[in-house]
């Protein structure tokens, strides 16, 4: 091969390898998701893009995309995990992790809604995880009979950080 037939070969392998790097990355890696509704208000708004991380260990405190059984992507924080004992006080908006008050700098308002999904105090079954939105009050989440316990292999990614070019 002469030198510029070279050059050529090697710049269409280069793009090819880039592309199908790009590819195997959004495939397995990371996936770009988008907001839908107010239920994670003030942390992440309707029509927010987040990048999210599909590999990995996921804990309480993290914002995590999953599907629930109606087919539906949500995004919601992870309150309890796996043979944690949860209880909610909607009188004083108190969400309790294993006798502990947990600090929520994060929530929009109190937590007052019940959507009496569970009779509280619940123990988390295993591989499972209790979530909420931010915006307690407006948010379906495992309050809610129809969502209930999020199951690990329901959740596509842990959020890392919104796009603020993509909004």
């Amino acid at each position: 091969m002469d030198k510029k037939k070279k050059s050529l070969f090697k710049e269409i392998t280069g793009y090819a390898i880039f592309t199908v790097a790009l590819f195997l990355l959004f495939t397995f890696v990371i996936k770009v998701a988008y907001v839908d509704g107010d239920s994670m208000n003030d942390t992440y708004k309707d029509g927010d893009a987040v990048l999210c991380l599909r590999i990995g260990e996921v804990e309480k405190g993290d914002v995590i995309i999953c599907d629930c059984d109606a087919g539906v992507v949500l995004i919601k924080r992870i309150i309890a995990t796996e043979g944690d004992t949860l209880d909610i006080n909607f009188e004083t908006s108190e969400v309790i992790v294993n006798g502990v008050v947990i600090d929520e700098p994060y929530i929009k308002e109190p937590t007052k809604l019940n959507r009496e999904a569970f009779e509280y105090p619940i123990t988390i079954p295993e591989d499972c995880y209790f979530v909420m939105g931010d915006n307690r009050n407006a948010s379906d989440d495992s309050r809610t009979p129809q969502i209930g316990y999020i199951k690990e292999e329901q959740i596509q990614g842990k959020v890392l950080f919104k796009l603020p070019f993509l909004n």
